[in-house]
C-alpha cells in the first residue's frame, strides 16, 4: 500500500513508455476521427509543398524555352496550389488545436476527481496552489504536446523526407548528401533534448513552490497584517521567486545547445542550397527550372528541421509536465474502497470498537477507545484541546483509518463501505464553513440540479435563514463572493447546516460548529441544531454547554482515552464525575 503523500514512493523521473502510451490510449485515442481528418488534411499540405516547387520548375523551363508553350495555365495552377495549401494549413493547425484541448480537459476533469478523492494527508502535504500549477499548469504544456506533435513533429518528419526522396529523384547525389546532413541533424537534437528535460521538469516544481507559498499567504492576508509579518511573508516570496528565476535560467541555457546546433546545421544547408544547383547546372544534369526548384527544396529543408528545433523546447516542457501528469495519477490513496455493504434505513447506531489511531508516523492519539452510540441518540464528545474528538469525527467519515481496532456505522465496518455511499449517510459539519462565489441555490446544493427549489427553500425557512434570503435582490440566485461578504458568521454557519440538511444523512456530526460565535448568535443556531439532528444520530463536538443540553449520552476524553461513558444527567448529577466538575468550571473556560 503506497503512502499518500508520495507518489508512489518514486521520482517522477521514471515514468515510462507504457505509462505515455496509457495516457494517449486513455486521452487521444477516443478523439481518434478528429485526428484522423488532421492527419488526412496534414498529408494534403505536405503533398501540396512538395509539389509547388514542380510547378516552379516547368513554369521557368517552359518560360527560357523559346519553343516552350504557354505559361498563362501554370501560374493559375500555381496560384491554385499556394491558397489551397494555405487554406490545409489553416484547417490542420484548427484541428491540432481541437484535438489538444479535447484531449487534456478530459485529463483535467480527471486530475480534479483524483485529487479530490485522495486523503487528507496528501491534502496536508500539498498546498492548493501548488495543485492548480500541477492540474492546469503542466497540462498546458501537455496540451502543446497533443495539439502540435501530430502536426509539427510527425507532419515536419514527413515533409523532411518527402522533400528528400523528391531530391534524390533530381540527383541522387544531392539527396545522399543532404539526407546525412538532416539524419546526424535529427539525431542531435533527439540527443540533446534529454539533457533539458530535467532541468525544465525542475523548473515546473519551483513554480508549483512559488503559486503554492503565494496561495498560502494571500487566503490568510488577515491574519499576516495582523502578526506584522509582512516582511517574513516577502522574504520568502523572494527566495522562492529567486529559485524559479534561477530554474528557468538554467533550463534556458542548457536549452541554448540544440539551437545552436540548430543554426549550424541551417548554416550548412543555406551553403548547399546554393552550391550544389551551381555545379549540377554548370555538368549540365539539371535545367534551370530543375535548378532553381532543387534550390526550392533545399531551402524547404530548413522548414522541418526549423520547426522541430522550435518544438524541442516546448516537448521538453511538455515531457516534464507530461511526468508530473502521469506521477500525480500513480498516488494512490490509503484508504481503499470496500465493496458497498447495504446500510438499513433510518438513523445509524454508530461504535468505536478498541480503536487506536495516529496521523502518518506521529505518535497515536488515540488509545484503545470503546464507544457505542444508539440509533437516533446524540452523544457529547467532550475533552481539553488535542485529546481526540476531531479524530474520531474524521474516522467516522472515513477520513483516515485507525491503526488497530474498528470503526463501525449501522453495524458495518465502514471499511466495507465505499466512501461516497458513507459520506451521503454520515455528514460532517465544522466551523470552516467555505462559501464559493456561486449562487445561494448552488453553495447550498453544490451545484446539484436534481436538487429541487421548493426543497432548498424549505431548508432555507425550519433553519432559521428565511429573513436573511428575502432581504438578498434575487433571492436563491443571488451569486455570494467567495469571502461570504454580506454575510454574517452565523449566516455561514447556517448555510453549511443547509447543506447538511439537503443531502438528508442518517449520521451528522457537529464539530464545534458554533464555537466561534458570539452567545446571542449561537442562540439563534440552536434551533437549526435542533432540526438538523431531529430524527438522526447526532455527535456534537462542543466548547459550550448549551450545545451539550440536548445530548443523551455523554463522553469524555482525555489525552484519547476515555474517561467517562454514560447518559448526561447521570453524569451531570454525580458530583464525583469529571463532566460534573466540568460543569461547576465552566466548560467554556475548561476548554
Amino acid at each position: 500500500m503506497h503512502r499518500s503523500g508520495r507518489e508512489n514512493g518514486r521520482d517522477s523521473s521514471v515514468v515510462g513508455f507504457s505509462d505515455w502510451r496509457r495516457l494517449v490510449d486513455t486521452y487521444l485515442r477516443p478523439h481518434r476521427r478528429v485526428v484522423a481528418v488532421l492527419a488526412a488534411a496534414l498529408f494534403t499540405t505536405i503533398a501540396l509543398q512538395v509539389a509547388t516547387p514542380q510547378i516552379v520548375r516547368v513554369f521557368l523551363d517552359r518560360a527560357t524555352d523559346p519553343d516552350g508553350g504557354a505559361i498563362g495555365t501554370l501560374t493559375v495552377v500555381y496560384i491554385a496550389a499556394v491558397l489551397l495549401q494555405q487554406g490545409f494549413r489553416v484547417l490542420t493547425s484548427w484541428l491540432s488545436g481541437q484535438v489538444g484541448w479535447l484531449a487534456t480537459n478530459e485529463l483535467r476533469a480527471d486530475l480534479m476527481a483524483h485529487c479530490l478523492e485522495l486523503d487528507p494527508s496528501f491534502h496536508e502535504a500539498h498546498t492548493p496552489g501548488e495543485l492548480i500549477e500541477r492540474v492546469d499548469g503542466d497540462l498546458n504544456g501537455l496540451s502543446h504536446f497533443f495539439a502540435e506533435f501530430l502536426l509539427n513533429v510527425i507532419g515536419n518528419l514527413l515533409l523532411l523526407v518527402a522533400v528528400l526522396v523528391v531530391i534524390a529523384f533530381q540527383s541522387v547525389e544531392a539527396g545522399l548528401a543532404l539526407g546525412g546532413v538532416a539524419l546526424v541533424s535529427l539525431l542531435v537534437l533527439v540527443a540533446v533534448r534529454r539533457v533539458a528535460a530535467p532541468y525544465w521538469e525542475r523548473s515546473r516544481e519551483s513554480s508549483a513552490q512559488l503559486f503554492g507559498f503565494l496561495e498560502e499567504r494571500l487566503a490568510g492576508a488577515q491574519d499576516v497584517r495582523t502578526a506584522g509579518a509582512e516582511a517574513e511573508t516577502l522574504r520568502g516570496f523572494y527566495a522562492r521567486a529567486r529559485d524559479r528565476l534561477w530554474r528557468i535560467s538554467r533550463a534556458r541555457q542548457v536549452d541554448a545547445v540544440p539551437w545552436a546546433t540548430h543554426a549550424v546545421i541551417a548554416a550548412v544547408i543555406i551553403v548547399a542550397s546554393f552550391v550544389a544547383p551551381a555545379v549540377l547546372v554548370r555538368r549540365g544534369d539539371l535545367t534551370v527550372g530543375g535548378a532553381f526548384a532543387l534550390y526550392f527544396y533545399t531551402q524547404l529543408l530548413l522548414q522541418p528541421l526549423n520547426n522541430v528545433g522550435h518544438q524541442v523546447e516546448q516537448l521538453q516542457q511538455a515531457v516534464a509536465g507530461g511526468r508530473r501528469v502521469i506521477a500525480l495519477l500513480g498516488v494512490r490513496s490509503e484508504l481503499v474502497d470496500g465493496d458497498g455493504a447495504p446500510l438499513p434505513a433510518g438513523p445509524l447506531d454508530v461504535e468505536l470498537d478498541a480503536v487506536t489511531f495516529g496521523y502518518g508516523d506521529d505518535p497515536d492519539v488515540l488509545h484503545d477507545v470503546t464507544i457505542h452510540l444508539p440509533a437516533g441518540k446524540i452523544l457529547g464528545l467532550v475533552g481539553r484541546t488535542g485529546s481526540g474528538k476531531s479524530s474520531i469525527a474524521r474516522l467516522l467519515v472515513r477520513f483516515h483509518d485507525p491503526r488497530a481496532g474498528v470503526v463501525r456505522v449501522g453495524g458495518t465496518d465502514v471499511r466495507d463501505q465505499r466512501r461516497a455511499d458513507l459520506r451521503d449517510r454520515v455528514t460532517m459539519v465544522t466551523q470552516d464553513v467555505h462559501v464559493l462565489r456561486a449562487s445561494v441555490r448552488d453553495n447550498l446544493t453544490l451545484f446539484d440540479d436534481r436538487v429541487p427549489d421548493a426543497l432548498v427553500l424549505e431548508a432555507i425557512e425550519r433553519l432559521g435563514l428565511g429573513p436573511w434570503l428575502r432581504g438578498l435582490d434575487d433571492g436563491l440566485h443571488t451569486v455570494i463572493a467567495e469571502t461570504g461578504a454580506g454575510m454574517s458568521a452565523g449566516e455561514a454557519q447556517l448555510l453549511s447546516f443547509g447543506r447538511a440538511f439537503l443531502r438528508n444523512p442518517s449520521v451528522v456530526i457537529l464539530d464545534e460548529a458554533s464555537s466561534r460565535l458570539d452567545p446571542a448568535t449561537e442562540a439563534v443556531l440552536e434551533d437549526a441544531v435542533g432540526e438538523l439532528l431531529r430524527g438522526r444520530t447526532g455527535i456534537v463536538i462542543a466548547h459550550r454547554l448549551a450545545t451539550l443540553d440536548r445530548c443523551d449520552l455523554i463522553c469524555v476524553l482525555d489525552r484519547g482515552r476515555v474517561v467517562e461513558l454514560g447518559p448526561r444527567d447521570e453524569l451531570a448529577s454525580d458530583p464525583t464525575t469529571r463532566f460534573s466538575a466540568l460543569l461547576r468550571a465552566g466548560l467554556d473556560a475548561v476548554a
